[in-house]
């Protein structure tokens, strides 16, 4: 490290060690990338002694781009991760991120800047694509813009949506998520083994892919199945005497929050989860379970294997299936 006129500290520069050698920099920089195939040993061992003398240390992230990526891929939430609201949403996820991201050699950059007004982030806020900062990044979020996603297809920029999102005209964006359909059809043929017939969806986002792949998957078995998505605080008892005089026997709640609404004003009536987080240490609840963990590594190796030009675009992980003692026979 060199000290500038006016004693702050200054990086060693290869053009600081091609002078002092008597060198050209392009033959500091072969030496220095073990590439100098057609240069004297001793002019190579000479370049690699002043450098060592010097100080100098490699620019990371040049050496990273001279092999062709940064190996820095990014985590982009369109909301907060560490609010307390969606900490036990986002965490599993992100640790199955973390994990691959760690046995590949990658490092991970959290974008928090891209802000709108609003709790919504924006990839696009400013006008650019900040992703680029890195090589390819995993989207997460319940409230995505769908411009964002139109336009990161367009730049064909690297991406993998944690949950199934789709374009304007239909097409499906790269993701990963959990196997709604297939869990909600196993679920189903519990519920009727159970000798229900007819049963009450209850949640709050009617929209979602997810929430539809939840439906579909009922609906795949042999029951009749209704939905309802009240507020939370609009699960009382008069909508529980309503969901009863309507015929159904058992309710399949979003999560763990309604089914905990559904039996404070209804203690007998079964109950099951249709997504139970991995931080859910509460066994009693009936269900399935989101896998975040295993879809997070998933993300992330999906991603990988894009960058490396293949892989799947899309793909499922199972959700684990809970006995719990909250589904009880009609």
């Amino acid at each position: 490290m060199r000290i500038t006129g006016q004693g702050r500290p200054r990086r060693v520069s290869q053009a600081d060690i091609a002078r002092r050698a008597g060198v050209t920099q392009a033959a500091v920089s072969l030496i220095l990338r073990d590439k100098a195939t057609t240069i004297p040993e001793e002019t190579r061992q000479r370049v690699l002694g002043i450098a060592r003398e010097m100080g100098y240390r490699a620019d990371p992230l040049a050496r990273r781009l001279a092999k062709g990526r940064s190996q820095l891929l990014g985590i982009f939430t369109y909301e907060r991760v560490f609010g307390t609201a969606q900490r036990g949403l986002y965490h599993p996820f992100l640790l199955g991120i973390e994990e691959v991201a760690e046995e590949s050699g990658n490092d991970l950059l959290l974008f928090t800047s891209a802000a709108m007004s609003g709790p919504v982030r924006s990839i696009h806020a400013d006008g650019e694509n900040k992703l680029r900062l890195v090589d390819g990044a995993v989207l997460l979020g319940r409230d995505e813009i769908p411009a964002d996603l139109e336009q990161l297809v367009a730049e064909e920029y690297p991406f993998v949506f944690i949950g199934r999102r789709f374009l304007d005209d239909g097409r499906e964006v790269p993701n990963v998520s959990p196997d709604y359909r297939g869990a909600g059809r196993a679920l189903a043929g519990r519920i009727a083994a159970l000798g229900h017939r007819e049963i009450r969806y209850v949640g709050a986002n009617s929209g979602l892919p997810a929430t539809a792949d939840r439906l579909a998957g009922l609906r795949d078995g042999d029951l009749a199945v209704s939905s309802s998505f009240p507020r939370l605080d609009g699960v009382s008892p008069a909508f529980v005497r309503e969901l009863r005089e309507s015929g159904a026997t058992a309710v399949v709640a979003e999560n763990v929050d309604y089914a905990e609404a559904v039996r404070t004003v209804a203690a007998d009536l079964p109950v099951a989860v249709a997504g139970i987080s991995e931080e859910n240490e509460d066994e009693r609840w009936s269900g399935y379970g989101i896998p975040g963990r295993l879809v997070g590594r998933r993300a992330l190796e999906q991603l990988l294997a894009a960058l490396d030009g293949g892989g799947a675009r899309i793909s499922t992980v199972d959700c684990p299936q809970h006995e719990g003692t909250t589904l009880t026979r009609a």
